[in-house]
């Protein structure tokens, strides 16, 4: 979960798991022990996150600019272009080099301060430190968020007509897009996540979920009291057998 990015934390504490992942491995420092990828270590999609975006490029406005930007694209004038896309990827990985020296270099320096410590106890230390997400635990989905819409004959105790889908926040009243989320899937909850975000936007127990399932193959429904939830995800079957056993184990424990 946290190579993947599923543990949103700040990156002193990713640094600190890297060191404790590599005392437990290795025990204490040493110049001749066997160093993992930095990417076994820590979550790569930190250290993109500090490269500079790609340059925005402006649409051509007419026909005619598009005709000669594709005439001049097979000449000189697209030479030159990959040319310059070539010489800023060329940058882009020198930069990411030097960022992953420096983040190694950060993780050796907190490796040392825990010589002495065991690896049962450097383990120890490092679930304490996921533990503290509310979300450990849980096993989270990336899904989009399609709509949230009113349940037909619950909303406020009278008959409704079937609502429109409408791609809406769950904290704004309508929304321009499906909304990337984590699906958060636990023993006593479901949640869900803004990536990267360490506290939910919003927790349903098992008994506020009166129903789920697929509306097809790639659309996933979660029925919460007053509203359905629409989910577009690419693990439709996978969300709806955990959420079967984990709300059978609450039934059963009623």
């Amino acid at each position: 979960m946290v190579l993947r990015g599923y543990v949103p934390t700040s990156e002193e504490t990713l640094q600190t798991l890297a060191a404790l992942r590599l005392q437990s491995l290795n025990s204490d420092f040493s110049t001749h022990a066997p160093f993992p990828r930095l990417e076994e270590l820590f979550p790569p999609h930190v250290l993109h996150a500090r490269l500079p975006p790609p340059p925005h490029q402006p649409p051509t406005k007419c026909r005619g600019a598009r005709l000669r930007a594709g005439l001049l694209a097979g000449g000189l004038w697209g030479q030159a272009l990959a040319k310059q896309r070539a010489e800023r990827d060329q940058r882009l990985r020198g930069r990411l080099r030097e960022e992953g020296a420096s983040t190694m270099a950060a993780i050796v320096e907190k490796w040392k301060l825990l010589q002495g410590m065991g690896r049962p106890e450097a383990m120890a230390a490092y679930v304490a430190l996921v533990r503290e997400w509310p979300g450990f635990g849980s096993t989270l989905f990336d899904v989009d968020l399609h709509a949230v819409r009113p349940r037909p004959g619950v909303v406020q105790g009278q008959p409704s007509q079937r609502a429109t889908l409408t791609p809406v926040s769950l904290q704004s009243p309508v929304g321009s897009a499906p909304q990337r989320l984590w699906l958060s899937i636990g023993a006593k909850a479901v949640s869900l996540y803004k990536p990267g975000e360490p506290e939910p936007l919003d927790s349903f127990c098992y008994g506020r979920i009166s129903s789920f399932g697929a509306s097809d193959s790639s659309t996933f429904r979660l029925s919460v009291e007053d509203r359905d939830l629409l989910f577009e995800t690419s693990q439709v079957d996978e969300i709806a057998q955990l959420l079967n056993t984990y709300l059978a184990s609450a039934g059963a424990q009623r």
